[in-house]
């Protein structure tokens, strides 16, 4: 296999050039010339020296770890107020979701002049000093009783791990603990003396300048006398980036006739102010006691939450797409298993019919279904309907990047709205840039060597495949023999890739040589998938349940790891 094979596992697990196999053939170059031929690799013409990091959650704060370690001059930046990305828990709920979704191309505001500094007092605009602080941040979708699922072997961090006698399901307060820890370790959390993190921080936008990116960021601090909130816009210089903000950006609603109306049915005694409302502002189940409840969607937070609120609930209902049960996910089969045995399962909405008043709750309202029946009687109704992938801070980046995709590219979805375009770059998406890079794989495992080949590439002591390159590959159209190598994205296959290619680099350009995940590590993940994601999830072939499909089977999939994220369209 071709080293391009090794670097494109940088790239999305999802898309078509990250499935793709480069084989040897009489019309193809052998291994030994393509790693010896220079005009096939990428040339950086400016030294790279300054890097910003976007996000702190497990994948930032590796990123930036490893950055600082190889002696870059790292600026961490993260909209919370502190380390731990989506693992951050707070009791703080997002502020209101919008009806229907918010467009994912909208810009913020930003000023003419930086820096500038603004000052804001409760009530200015119509907003309380809480709603700005709110939206700022954007509080986790976590709640309190959630636990993972996944084994604490592949959902811990290197160099501080859990005590042994810990249990295999982990809570997010232990898990939110974890990575607070690990950034402590390495100099990142928030009360260490260090000029590499910014938190409540949010990137507004970037664009690239000349040779450099320059970053638009909005600081957010609370003064207590009087009390206000001081606001600080800036920019600031960087060589290169590394995206680490995750998938979950925006809340997904669903467009069903009449659910407008519904949303804007106000109840002071739910977590959002309103009797409908997305599952990302659920924390603590006692609340729901004697009430009829309405989950809408069946995935990781329908089935999580219904198991949380059902001790205490009157009524629990699910309502969920028509779907068959062989083409499921195993996770998604998994979601379906862990509702409830009191769960009522109804089908899916056609229509919220129109209610009377917006005064008097939703318990008189009428719920249309696709099969006829009308339902009636619920207190309130949880959107457990997914999120979309939307970065809008890369906007302006996408128009400053010089090299665009060819006239006959026609990419499945846009970077913004759910998908992810084929990509011919260790970045993620079509980005003709080497020096933007997205964490793309699961951070728990794979994210310390994507980290380090970040590292290694940008000093020089790794090398990736320039542009022209990669659409030659890209173009020979034969990924679909790439079978079984990203069954469950960063599959054990992925990992032993990185491995060799980091290694392989490090040989010969210098730099530590990395290991491979321990077997007892493997061993103990199939016994745990196989117990509680589904029987035989991990065959006595080693193999996952989707590295023994047929490679076409995947080829159907514009966009795998929507499957993987589950509730995108899993609802």
């Amino acid at each position: 296999m071709h080293l391009l094979a090794l670097i494109v596992l940088g790239a999305s697990a999802s898309s078509a050039l990250a499935r793709q196999v480069i084989l040897d053939t009489p019309n193809e170059p052998t291994k030994q010339q393509f790693h010896h031929d220079p005009s096939r690799w990428t040339v950086f013409n400016n030294t790279i020296q300054r890097v910003a990091v976007i996000g702190a959650g497990p994948a930032g704060l590796q990123a930036a770890a490893a950055l600082v370690e190889h002696n870059f001059t790292v600026r961490l930046f993260d909209r919370a107020p502190g380390p731990g990305g989506n693992w951050l828990y707070s009791e703080e709920v997002p502020v209101r979701e919008s009806y229907p979704d918010t467009p994912t191309g909208k810009k913020p505001w930003l000023p003419r002049n930086y820096p500038t500094t603004l000052y804001y007092n409760n009530g200015d605009d119509g907003l309380t000093l809480d709603q700005r602080w709110r939206e700022h941040w954007q509080p986790r979708s976590i709640w309190n009783s959630l636990h993972t699922n996944s084994p604490s072997v592949i959902t811990e961090l290197e160099d501080v791990p859990y005590p042994p006698d810990h249990t295999w399901v982990i809570s997010a307060h232990k898990i939110g603990a974890h990575v607070r820890a690990y950034a402590s370790l390495k100099n990142l959390n928030t009360n260490d003396n260090s000029s590499v993190h910014s938190y409540s921080t949010r990137v507004e936008d970037f664009e690239k300048v000349g040779s450099k990116w320059v970053l638009t960021l909005r600081h957010l601090k609370h003064l207590e006398e009087p009390d206000r909130l001081k606001v600080t816009y800036w920019k600031e210089e960087f060589d290169a980036i590394v995206v680490g903000s995750g998938p979950y950006n925006l809340p997904h609603v669903p467009d069903i006739d009449g659910l407008l109306q519904w949303s804007k049915v106000t109840d002071l005694n739910t977590p959002a102010g309103f009797s409908v409302y997305h599952s990302r502002v659920y924390r603590n189940p006692e609340r729901y006691s004697g009430k009829n409840v309405l989950v809408i969607g069946v995935g990781t937070s329908g089935s999580e939450i219904a198991r949380d609120i059902a001790p205490y609930a009157k009524n629990v209902y699910a309502s969920h797409k028509n779907y068959e049960w062989d083409k499921l996910h195993p996770f998604q089969r998994r979601s379906f298993r862990r509702f409830p045995k009191e769960t009522k399962f109804i089908g899916e909405i056609e229509q919220f019919k129109p209610l009377q008043s917006l005064n008097h709750g939703i318990k008189n309202g009428d719920i249309k279904l696709k099969n006829g029946t009308t339902l009636t009687d619920f207190d309130e109704i949880i959107l457990a309907t997914g999120y979309i992938r939307a970065n809008p801070f890369l906007l302006k980046a996408l128009e400053t990047i010089p090299g665009n995709p060819p006239k006959d590219f026609k990419p499945p979805a846009d970077v913004f709205g759910g998908g992810a375009w084929p990509n011919v770059h260790w970045t993620g998406n079509y980005i003709a840039d080497p020096t933007l890079a997205f964490t793309t794989v699961r951070p728990w495992t794979a994210g310390k060597w994507q980290s380090y080949g970040f590292a290694k590439v940008w000093e020089g002591t790794a090398r990736i495949p320039n542009e022209a390159e990669l659409w030659r590959q890209y173009n020979s159209s034969r990924w679909n023999n790439f079978r079984g190598l990203y069954g469950t994205g960063p599959s054990q296959a992925l990992e032993r890739q990185y491995v060799t290619w980091l290694n392989n680099e490090s040989l010969e350009f210098g730099g530590r040589l990395v290991n491979s995940p321990p077997l007892q590590n493997r061993e103990i993940f199939s016994y745990y998938a196989n117990q509680e994601w589904e029987f035989s999830y991990v065959t006595s072939q080693n193999f996952t349940h989707f590295e023994e499909l047929p490679a076409n089977d995947w080829s159907k999939e514009d966009d795998l790891w929507e499957a993987l994220l589950e509730e995108d369209s899993f609802w």
